[in-house]
């Protein structure tokens, strides 16, 4: 009876141990979805004004390229991209261009929540791979 327990102590310790990268990849992977949620709501969000269409493309641009990053396992770029996208959408709330009304669907607060959160997945990511967080 001691030996199965053990060996099944071991067999256990020894799935843990390959199954381990797996989670870290389990979290990229749902770190990608929450940034294809925040894509998905940036090519919704109401924008106005007449350079709206070039002014959506410049965030979705950032937004991709946060990915990008991401899957390059660069954390820190990734929420340097997703700085600027926060800095963009600021902008476009304090100009009143970018949609702030609940009722009206997806608001810039909203993207900026979301982005956020994102932001601090990644940080976790860093922290998991590096034992520190990005420096900002």
């Amino acid at each position: 009876m001691m030996k199965k327990t053990s060996f099944a102590a071991i067999l256990f310790a020894l799935a843990m141990f390959v199954a381990a990268p797996l989670a870290h990849a389990t979290t990229v992977t749902e770190v990608q979805a929450m940034i294809a949620s925040l894509r998905a709501k940036t090519e919704t969000v109401a924008i106005s004004g007449k350079q709206a269409d070039k002014e959506r493309l410049a965030l979705l641009n950032k937004i991709n390229e946060a990915s990008l990053k991401l899957d390059q396992a660069k954390f820190c770029d990734s929420i340097a991209k997703l700085n600027d996208f926060k800095a963009s959408v600021n902008h476009l709330i304090t100009v009143g261009r970018i949609n702030q009304d609940p009722a009206a669907g997806t608001t810039g607060q909203e993207l900026l929540n979301d982005a956020d959160a994102i932001i601090a997945a990644l940080n976790q990511l860093q922290t998991q791979s590096t034992g520190a967080a990005c420096a900002f």
